[in-house]
C-alpha cells in the first residue's frame, strides 16, 4: 500500500495543478491579513475567514479536481487494465488513491495555517499554536471526509474530466453556501433542520465549538459539537461511503 501511495505522489509531481493549488493555500490568507489589520480584527476572526473561504470553498473543489487527475487517466488510457494482472487488487488501488487525497487535504490546511501564523505577528497576539496545528490536521481529515461523495462519484462513475470537474465545482459552491448560511440570519433555522447532519455542516458546527465566539454568534453554542462527536460521526460516514465506493470501483468495467 505504501508503494502505491508513493507511486501516486510521483505521478502527481508532474501535474502543475497540484503545485498551483498548494500555492493558493499558501497565498490565500495574505489579502485577508491586510483586511484584518485594517479592521483591527483579532487573529481568530482572520483564521475564520481563511477557514470559510480557503477550506470550505476551495478545498472540496481542489480535492474534486485532484480526484479526476488521480482516477480518470488510468481508466481512459488503459493503465489500470495493465496494472491488474499484477497481484494488486482494485480495492488496494482505490485505497491508495484515497489516502493520497487525504494527505494532500491535510497538507493544504497546514499550508494555510502556516501563512496565517505569520500573519499573527502583525496582529500582535499570543496564540496557542499547538491548538491551531491540531485543528488544521483534524480539519484536513474532516474536509476530506466531507468531500468523499464527489471523490467516490469521480472514482466510480467519472467518464471525462469536464463533467467531473463541473460536479466538483458545484459541490464546492454548495458546501460554501451552507457554511455561509450558517453565519447568516437563517443560520439557526438551517441548524434545526435535517440538513444539519450533512458532513459540511457538521464540520462547521465543530468549528464553532472549537474557537471562541463573539457575542453575536454565541446563540450558536447549543448547536456546536465536540471533537469526539465529530470524530465518531466522520468515522462512520467515511466507512460507509468508502465501502460503497470500493465495491462500485471493484465492479467498474475497464
Amino acid at each position: 500500500l505504501l508503494k502505491l501511495i508513493h507511486c501516486e505522489f510521483l505521478k502527481l509531481k508532474r501535474r502543475k495543478f497540484v503545485a498551483m493549488s498548494m500555492g493558493v493555500a499558501f497565498l490565500f490568507p495574505i489579502p485577508i491579513l491586510f483586511l484584518a489589520i485594517r479592521q483591527e480584527q483579532p487573529f481568530y476572526m482572520l483564521f475564520r475567514m481563511v477557514f470559510i473561504f480557503g477550506e470550505m470553498l476551495f478545498l472540496p473543489c481542489v480535492l474534486g479536481i485532484l480526484s479526476t487527475m488521480i482516477f480518470l487517466p488510468e481508466t481512459e488510457e488503459g493503465v489500470l487494465k495493465n496494472i491488474l494482472p499484477i497481484p494488486v487488487g482494485k480495492v488496494m488501488i482505490f485505497s491508495s488513491k484515497c489516502i493520497t487525497l487525504l494527505i494532500l487535504s491535510i497538507v493544504y490546511c497546514l499550508l494555510e495555517l502556516s501563512i496565517s501564523l505569520v500573519a499573527s505577528y502583525f496582529v500582535r497576539e499570543n496564540l496557542q499554536i499547538a491548538s491551531f496545528i491540531w485543528f488544521s490536521i483534524l480539519n484536513g481529515i474532516f474536509m476530506f471526509a466531507a468531500s468523499l461523495p464527489v471523490i467516490v462519484f469521480t472514482a466510480a462513475f467519472g467518464k471525462n474530466f469536464t463533467l467531473s470537474n463541473i460536479i466538483s465545482f458545484i459541490y464546492s459552491v454548495t458546501c460554501f453556501a451552507l457554511a455561509y448560511i450558517c453565519l447568516g440570519q437563517g443560520g439557526e433555522t438551517l441548524l434545526k433542520t435535517q440538513m444539519s447532519v450533512l458532513p459540511i455542516v457538521t464540520v462547521f458546527k465543530w468549528y464553532l465549538g472549537y474557537f471562541p465566539l463573539e457575542p453575536r454568534l454565541q446563540r450558536y453554542i447549543p448547536y456546536t459539537i465536540s471533537t469526539t462527536e465529530i470524530m465518531i460521526y466522520m468515522m462512520i460516514f467515511s466507512f460507509v461511503v468508502l465501502f460503497i465506493g470500493a465495491i462500485i470501483y471493484q465492479k467498474k468495467e475497464i
